[in-house]
């Protein structure tokens, strides 16, 4: 038995990725389903997007399409869907909810990691001025925040009144976010920040 949002549960919190891009976990009840924004450029360059309103590629709407197809040959409905203000997050959404009646809430506690003096900065660049001590950021970003920015501790604290929000829904949630967003998800969720 664990709390998670003061509430005690028995192993009720259990994960599945369901297709490329879309993950399911189990929050008590509740299926809660995480995705991702489609592609932007800047993830094919490997560079830190974070807050910067970046669009969708070819490629991103070519995976925002996929979604919806999954999503309606699954007969997946949702009480609830939660998204990021970022552009690309809410383009994701609209094409993957395309012909729902959803309203899509849209909520700030969801904007992607805050990587400070990083973003836009393209990883291999840090790479090579940092050396050994990027790779060592990378490991320990989730207490760890970049200069002028936050860890993925922080975003978890951040996202804690959105899961509070949801923790009562009987029906499923969708969430479309960011990776850093649904890393601090997933860890608030497994309690991974539990002293």
């Amino acid at each position: 038995t664990t709390s998670i949002l003061g509430i005690s549960i028995t192993k009720t919190l259990s994960s599945t990725w369901v297709t490329e891009g879309l993950h399911l976990l189990h929050y008590r009840a509740m299926p809660l389903y995480l995705t991702r924004h489609g592609q932007t450029d800047w993830n094919l360059q490997r560079r830190w997007q974070s807050r910067t309103d970046t669009p969708l590629n070819d490629t991103g709407y070519r995976q925002a399409g996929a979604m919806q197809r999954e999503l309606r040959q699954r007969n997946l409905t949702f009480s609830r869907v939660i998204c990021s203000p970022l552009n690309r997050a809410q383009e994701t959404t609209r094409i993957i909810l395309d012909g729902s009646t959803n309203t899509v809430e849209t909520n700030e506690a969801l904007l992607e990691i805050n990587l400070g003096d990083y973003e836009g900065r393209f990883e291999a660049d840090l790479r090579e001025e940092m050396g050994p001590a990027y790779d060592e950021w990378r490991k320990t970003r989730h207490r760890e925040a970049a200069p002028g920015g936050e860890s993925i501790y922080d975003v978890a604290t951040r996202i804690c009144p959105v899961l509070e929000s949801v923790r009562n829904e009987t029906g499923a949630v969708l969430i479309v976010a960011h990776g850093g967003v649904h890393m601090a998800i997933k860890a608030e969720l497994s309690q991974c920040f539990s002293v």
